[in-house]
């Protein structure tokens, strides 16, 4: 497990920031992050909107995505 992954995983526990029709978004250490709610491919500009809707404009922002315990996750950082 490489560090991104570890802080991903300790803040899975804490508050979301926000929940929309695909995600539920974190905040950590290095950026944000969202748990896809169905392990299903989803465009990238849906996911964009979707970050909008919670008032999130991740569009400038660089891009992972990992798998963490079973769960599909994205993270966005600067």
């Amino acid at each position: 497990m490489n560090s991104s992954e570890f802080i991903i995983k300790n803040s899975i526990e804490d508050q979301p920031i926000g929940e929309t029709e695909n995600f539920i978004w974190f905040i950590c250490d290095i950026g944000i992050f969202a748990i896809f709610k169905n392990n299903i491919n989803i465009p990238e500009n849906k996911i964009l909107s979707e970050a909008l809707f919670i008032a999130l404009d991740l569009s400038k922002e660089e891009k992972e995505l990992y798998s963490i315990e079973g769960k599909k996750i994205i993270l966005f950082y600067s």
